[in-house]
């Protein structure tokens, strides 16, 4: 028995039929049941018998043969629609349980297919991959990717990092036709269930009922242009200041848009974004922020510390710069227009609706990454490009979201750049906030000429800590680094306001537990190192207040301070940890190597205006 083309096939072993037959055909051996002998002589792939177990894999060519694989005249396969434009290789599957489904396209059941991707011309799109979506072509991960989970939304994201790493100056002309509904279901998952609602009072467990629907329904009003994003609802929380900050709540639809173009976004601009600026993106939080500004002032000459804070950054941004800043990347108008609804879609406080003709509201999802994209342009890439040209002496940028300190060695260049900063932001619609802005002699010389002269040594705030110059135990300089005054008595007055409306409306037993992990939640944001002191007033001061406030249940007391210490043996507090180590100068995550802006097509932009 001879098979088409020269090649070979390794058949089944069927159990309960007739014993395997071994053929020896041009030197290659071929295992053929009773039962696949006629299917195999035609060169179609046979059915499996009920109750067969596969043993070894079937396969329709010899891959050490060396012979070609793409010669599919050979092979008995009726074309797909009339039509043959792929390799294909057929192999029955390993598994013990035949397979149920139905034939496949090429008349086979059991056989699993694999496609190779169809030969492209030597063209610009074919040597880039095919990674501008907005062409229409698919990059070959695509065809693999798994629906209906995030790999296909994140390789779809990974092509538009891709591109937009190679071509720093390329624009992105269709993006809106990414946001369909496996894309949108796979960032609705990343939303949290549990936050609060917009003005519809639809809640995101809510919208999953029927979720199916409701995203076929958004797809088809944003493919229309039909889609209006609802006002977000206001709300406010206090500040440590004793003032209140301003929260604007979107609805849970307007939360899966925001998020499938916060995902676009990211993709695109990340890869632009410079290393000075931790604030709101992947892998980077305030603690990296801190411990750069640590390594920066222990191992560089800094003599001064400019402390600028943005008034109402959020209330402040201007929607035509911000634009502005947005199509120095994309110019799918689409998008853009969406974006623009967003942003102009108003604020309703106490039935009153609020028009809005600048800003982002904080606590929308887009709104983070809107702000950095906006910051990004007017004060990262103006002071590495403008300033640091201009400056003789060391400078360096550490900023998150809208608050940020600038470290110099020259006083002269601090002040010269506190003047100019002014002018720069007025340009944009920002204001610099008077009170909370300054520039302070700081550094290790400054605290070595204090110590000389018997003075002190002024510190600033930043990130929820006070910043100062402090010594080692060998009498060395250190900065050191304590919870800000404000915030522990922000935190202290919270807590003290939790407990007393928990008291009486929860069990002891179940709200210490709530009381246990919002202390090792101060812990993982306040532990870092130099800070144990500060965590251990902390820890007295809410044990303290859980006992007064477990007395306050009834008229009658309920623990002397001894049963009390005995409860908590039983039920201990965690006590305070450090979780952030400062003082290590050569970890990983403490490098200041600094990347400069080399090449960069967008730093026009700064330079221009």
């Amino acid at each position: 028995m001879k098979l088409k083309g020269g090649r070979h096939r390794d058949a089944t072993q069927v159990k309960g039929v007739s014993p395997e037959i071994i053929h020896r055909v041009g030197g290659r051996s071929c295992s053929l049941s009773n039962r696949q002998k006629s299917c195999n002589r035609e060169g179609r792939g046979g059915k499996n018998p009920t109750g067969s177990k596969t043993v070894s894999r079937c396969q329709r060519a010899d891959m050490n043969s060396g012979e070609p694989m793409h010669s599919l005249r050979e092979c008995s396969i009726k074309p797909v629609n009339g039509k043959i434009q792929q390799d294909i290789m057929h192999w029955q599957s390993d598994y013990s349980v035949v397979s149920k489904k139905f034939r496949n396209g090429n008349g086979e059941k059991g056989i699993a297919v694999m496609r190779s991707p169809e030969p492209e011309p030597c063209t610009r799109e074919s040597r880039y991959g095919a990674e501008n979506l907005g062409s229409g072509r698919r990059d070959a991960r695509d065809t693999f990717a798994r629906r209906r989970t995030g790999f296909q939304m994140e390789t779809k994201l990974a092509t538009l990092t891709r591109r937009a790493k190679r071509e720093s100056g390329y624009k992105f002309w269709t993006l809106a036709h990414l946001l369909t509904e496996d894309f949108l279901k796979a960032g609705f998952w990343e939303l949290k269930r549990d936050k609060a609602t917009g003005i519809d009072r639809v809640s995101v467990k809510e919208y999953e009922d029927d979720l199916e629907a409701n995203l076929k329904d958004l797809v088809a009003r944003l493919k229309a242009k039909k889609y209006k994003p609802q006002p977000a609802r206001r709300v406010y929380i206090p500040k440590s200041e004793g003032k209140k900050r301003g929260l604007g709540i979107p609805t849970a639809e307007d939360k899966i848009v925001q998020m499938g173009i916060k995902k676009i976004l990211e993709a695109i601009f990340e890869v632009d974004f410079i290393d000075v600026s931790y604030g709101f993106r992947p892998n980077r939080s305030c603690h990296s922020a801190l411990n750069v500004l640590d390594k920066t002032i222990m191992t560089r000459p800094i003599n001064y510390v400019v402390d600028m804070d943005i008034r109402k950054f959020f209330d402040s941004i201007n929607h035509q710069w911000l634009m502005r800043c947005l199509r120095q990347r994309i110019k799918d108008t689409s998008l853009l227009r969406l974006v623009a609804r967003l942003l102009k879609a108003g604020i309703m406080e106490e039935g009153k609706f609020i028009k809005t003709d600048k800003g982002a509201p904080q606590g929308g999802i887009l709104s983070p990454v809107l702000s950095n994209i906006y910051l990004h342009y007017i004060l990262d890439l103006w002071f590495e490009k403008v300033i640091k040209k201009e400056l003789k002496g060391y400078a360096r940028l550490v900023r998150y979201a809208d608050d940020f300190v600038v470290c110099f060695q020259i006083g002269s260049e601090a002040k010269e750049f506190g003047r100019k900063l002014k002018q720069r932001l007025d340009k944009f619609g920002l204001e610099i906030a008077e009170n909370k802005s300054r520039i302070i002699e700081f550094g290790r010389y400054v605290w070595q000429k204090a110590q000389r002269e018997g003075g002190k040594v002024a510190t600033f705030d930043f990130l929820g800590f006070t910043h100062y110059c402090d010594k080692s135990r060998k009498g060395k300089f250190k900065l050191g680094q304590k919870t800000s005054r404000l915030k522990y008595r922000q935190k202290m007055k919270g807590m003290n306001e939790w407990l007393k409306k928990t008291r009486n409306f929860v069990k002891l037993k179940e709200w210490w537990k709530v009381f246990r992990i919002k202390l090792i939640g101060h812990y993982r944001y306040y532990g870092i190192s130099g800070n144990m002191r500060e965590l251990r007033k902390f820890y007295i001061q809410t044990s303290k207040l859980a006992y007064k406030w477990i007395n306050r249940r009834s008229q009658k007391k309920s623990y002397t301070y001894r049963q009390y210490c005995r409860f908590k043996e039983y039920n201990p507090l965690p006590e305070p940890k450090i979780y952030h180590l400062t003082y290590t100068l050569f970890s990983h995550r403490g490098s200041i190597t600094e990347e400069p802006c080399v090449g960069n097509p967008q730093a026009r932009f700064c330079e221009g205006y």
